[in-house]
């Protein structure tokens, strides 16, 4: 295995994964739901701002249970974050699309003033060049988001290539990830059971189908990029 498919060594006094026991215990099904998603998606990574979770867990929405074991968790998903900014050809693209976000703000703030100023005021005179201004710069605000998008993919494919090039890389850690989602989904079914809850009426979001105990209802196609699934229920 080469350097970097060495991801579990740890620093004296550190948990190393082997170590590491996920327990799902007190987390209510809302947030099972959000995990699995979470957790699933960086498999593939496919990584988030993890924002929502540090908020919750600073108003108090999460069980203790889960807050000591964060520390470790987000440090594991750190590791997939860690990763895309150093493909090469990746920052190439991030740069040109923020050159074109932040380009495209600087006309749009330019051009909503002026063309409010030439109504309110009645400056004919410079009308014809307002219009002109304020619609290039609404041309270009729609250009500079259809490059995002094409961007966003280019950049995705470019980093789907590079995790296919290198299999080893962080292997243990989306090993333990694909675990710790099996435990939500045990635990998913606990919560529905235990609440009487429809599984039909709780959809979950998928970026992979090899785990037990769900039903796929929707593939992933041209638009959506995940699978729709099912917590199997048993009565």
């Amino acid at each position: 295995m080469s350097k970097k498919g060495r991801s579990t060594r740890t620093k004296p006094g550190e948990q190393s994964l082997d170590e590491f026991q996920f327990t799902p215990k007190g987390i209510n099904l809302k947030w099972t739901k959000d995990f699995i998603t979470v957790f699933d998606g960086y498999r593939i990574h496919r990584c988030f701002d993890l924002t929502f979770i540090e908020k919750a867990i600073g108003q108090g929405a999460l069980p203790r249970s889960f807050v000591s074991q964060w520390r470790f968790i987000r440090t594991v998903l750190h590791k997939f974050a860690a990763v895309s900014p150093k493909v090469p050809g990746v920052l190439k693209f991030y740069e040109r699309r923020k050159f074109l976000q932040h380009t495209a703000l600087i006309l749009m703030t330019i051009a909503v003033p002026s063309i409010v100023a030439t109504w309110v005021f009645s400056l004919v005179s410079i009308a014809p060049y307002t219009i002109a201004f304020t619609a290039f710069a609404f041309l270009f605000f729609v250009a500079q988001w259809t490059a995002g998008h094409y961007y966003n993919r280019k950049v995705a494919w470019i980093i789907e290539d590079y995790w296919d090039e290198h299999p080893d890389l962080l292997k243990e850690e989306r090993q333990a990830l694909k675990s710790w989602v099996q435990r939500l989904i045990v635990h998913a079914r606990h919560r529905l059971r235990k609440e009487d809850e429809d599984p039909e009426e709780h959809p979950v979001k998928f970026y992979n189908d090899d785990y037990e105990g769900i039903i796929v209802k929707n593939e992933p196609n041209w638009y959506r990029k995940h699978y729709t699934v099912q917590i199997v229920v048993d009565k």
